[in-house]
């Protein structure tokens, strides 16, 4: 199954509303995390995945307040992002068996 869990990060937090999210191959899956800031300025959601025994790896981030945003070069094709005033969604296209792994929501 694909996991999510947060990150937490000074007063701020964010974290996951689920603890596994399962879909079928081929099909597109969506992770979400909610998040609290009394940060003003913009600020970054970020994206990582952790297989077994491994480093966490960047997938992207998307910023809120300002259209920036970036993608590891895996995650260009089939990886998404999108943010609400309290929420951030990654959306996984067309996946694989290869996508399984824990998906960590980060606030920047």
């Amino acid at each position: 199954g694909l996991l999510c869990v947060s990150g937490l990060r000074r007063a701020d937090w964010i974290r996951s509303q689920e603890s596994e999210v399962s879909g079928e191959e081929g099909k597109t899956v969506s992770l979400f995390c909610n998040y609290y800031t009394s940060s003003k300025s913009f600020i970054s959601l970020l994206w990582y995945r952790q297989y077994p025994n491994q480093a966490p790896e960047y997938i992207l981030y998307r910023q809120w307040g300002s259209s920036g945003k970036g993608y590891a070069s895996f995650a260009t094709e089939r990886f998404y992002s999108d943010n609400t005033a309290n929420t951030t969604n990654l959306y996984i296209k067309k996946v694989v068996p290869a996508d399984t792994a824990l998906y960590l929501c980060a606030l920047e």
